[in-house]
């Protein structure tokens, strides 16, 4: 049905390598005859389209392993255009995470930072298995947990945060006070000085020194932790929920 709604147009075949055989069939025979047939009709179609196709698979691998057909493959592979995976254009990521937030958002005013510097850095350092599409879903994630742009570390899948390691770790802790503070990397390495601590009671640390230093004031504390006044609140009610609790006390 869709050849002969692209009749005259391009009909764009996403993921062909994921083909069934019969459908390989199928589709080739469309493409040498330029013909279909609608179901249950005994009279042929005759339609004139351009046929493109996409796939992150080699298709000549496949022709190798018997997966899909070398004639289909002839058939389609007229001219290509080979697109590197994210991780091997990493200039692209900014533009392309300024275009999704655009999609979901309504307004970005011009000269708006999108993301934060840190945050960019870590997203530059995950490897993107997944590659546009997860990019698109992590801006997605993202944009459900910031309320206002730039994106910050902490918006991001924890996944992608872990990619950061000791980046993540260090948006925690503010090195500025002069005193010893325990970094450490997403993986286990890096030194602990004094006692070992978890992540967490490191977080809740650096939390309470910002405050002293700020003099309680949490506007302040959250702009030198680079998080939102709103996440800040949200840490500081699970501290007290944690010191309340009764395997706390």
């Amino acid at each position: 049905g869709l050849f002969e709604v692209a009749n005259g147009g391009t009909l764009f075949l996403d993921e062909v390598g994921e083909l069934p055989p019969a459908l390989q069939s199928r589709l080739l025979r469309v493409l040498e005859s330029g013909e279909i047939r609608r179901v249950g009709d005994n009279h042929s179609i005759i339609v004139d389209v351009r046929v493109v196709c996409a796939t992150h698979r080699s298709l000549e691998e496949m022709v190798s392993s018997g997966d899909f057909r070398e004639d289909l493959l002839f058939r389609l592979n007229t001219f290509e255009i080979s697109v590197p995976s994210l991780r091997e254009r990493m200039s692209d990521l900014l533009l392309l995470t300024k275009h999704f937030v655009e999609q979901r958002k309504e307004t970005v005013s011009v000269g708006t930072q999108i993301m934060t510097d840190e945050a960019t850095e870590i997203m530059q350092q995950y490897n993107w298995p997944g590659n546009v599409r997860e990019l698109a879903n992590c801006v997605e994630h993202a944009l459900v947990l910031c309320d206002e742009l730039p994106i910050r570390t902490e918006h991001l899948p924890p996944r992608i945060q872990r990619a950061g390691g000791k980046l993540v770790c260090s948006s925690l802790i503010n090195t500025s006070s002069g005193k010893e503070n325990a970094v450490a990397d997403a993986s286990g390495e890096g030194e602990l000085h004094n006692e070992p601590q978890s992540l967490k009671q490191i977080e809740m640390q650096a939390i309470l020194d910002s405050l002293g230093r700020n003099e309680g004031n949490k506007s302040r504390t959250a702009d030198e932790l680079g998080i939102s006044l709103k996440t800040l609140y949200n840490k500081l009610n699970q501290m007290e929920s944690t010191e309340t609790s009764p395997e706390a006390a």
